[in-house]
């Protein structure tokens, strides 16, 4: 139970964990604060419903291979997902002010909730630059033997699509290194990839990294790719290009506000478009121009100002 007496305020994370927020808010609003919910949203219909590719039709098209027993199966996925999505609706109602990390993650809200825009602030993701300093790429070199390799940073989930960035790049010359928790998130999607990458020359599965030997794999690499279906930030790519790697990255996010022009953006569902794209980060030199632009624009002191505007507000507001 809160005590009232003991919080002005509560913030809660994540949309996409509906079975764990919509008790929290409840039980905020039940003694009264004011409730702000960082989303961490992208419409995923698209995922799950609008491409083959998705592991999703893969399945149900093996367990159910007559087409009305697929088409009912897939009705039945969308009616739960549209029941989850009714649930999200009624939790950013109860909140008093939403906080994306984009203005292309609150536009994909309102349009998909009808949220009036005055419900939304952004504040905008950042990076942890001293523990970047801290770390160097002969650490990571030292112990696994490579340089300048294409990286892929991201637990091992269809979401992230690493078997269609391992699948679009397949002969390509660069060693190519992912990087992943432990245990596999989805384990048979993390099996597929090393199924599928026994096509790639030099290719190198890791888990389980302390942050500071991501950070060194980083630091060693060429080109960091992330080729997600959805991504409403993709941290890793602004850490990498931190620690000097030339970025690519899906077009299904707010690319443009955190890369501009300086990063390669990529189509999820094309891999001409992924192996173009990473063959041209390869083969270019390092540009430091986002690196530059993510330590001028995306800070914590700054993400921490916006916050700190962000409760003020709702706490003048709250009666």
């Amino acid at each position: 139970a809160i005590n009232r007496n003991n919080f002005d305020l509560a913030h809660a994370f994540n949309l996409f964990d509906i079975d764990s927020l919509e008790p929290q808010v409840a039980a905020a609003k039940q003694c009264g604060l004011p409730v702000l919910l960082t989303t961490n949203y992208w419409n995923p219909l698209e995922f799950f419903f609008e491409t083959s590719h998705s592991l999703f039709h893969q399945v149900a098209r093996s367990l159910l291979p007559r087409q009305f027993l697929f088409d009912r199966y897939c009705r039945q996925k969308r009616n739960r997902m549209q029941s989850e999505l009714e649930r999200q609706r009624k939790v950013l109602e109860a909140a008093s002010l939403i906080l994306p990390n984009s203005v292309g993650e609150g536009c994909e809200l309102q349009r998909d909730f009808g949220l009036p825009s005055e419900k939304v602030s952004v504040v905008y993701n950042a990076v942890d630059f001293d523990d970047i300093a801290a770390t160097n790429a002969e650490a990571f070199t030292a112990e696994y033997g490579m340089k300048d390799f294409v990286l892929c940073v991201g637990r091992f989930e269809e979401r992230k699509n690493q078997l269609g960035v391992i699948k679009a790049l397949a002969g390509l010359n660069a060693p190519l290194v992912f990087i992943g928790g432990v245990p596999p998130y989805q384990r048979p999607y993390f099996e597929a990839c090393q199924k599928a990458a026994r096509r790639i020359p030099k290719v190198l599965f890791l888990a389980g990294l302390p942050q500071k030997s991501v950070f060194a794999a980083m630091k060693a690499a060429k080109a960091h790719v992330l080729g997600s279906w959805w991504e409403n930030t993709g941290l890793v790519s602004l850490e990498a290009a931190v620690c000097g790697c030339n970025v690519v990255s899906t077009n299904r996010s707010p690319w443009q506000e955190y890369f501009a022009d300086d990063a390669w953006i990529i189509n999820p569902a094309d891999p001409a478009s992924i192996r173009q794209a990473v063959e041209a980060a390869v083969n270019s030199p390092v540009s430091n121009a986002l690196a530059e632009r993510i330590r001028e624009r995306f800070t914590w002191p700054q993400a921490a100002a916006d916050l700190a505007k962000a409760y003020q507000r709702v706490l003048e507001n709250h009666t």
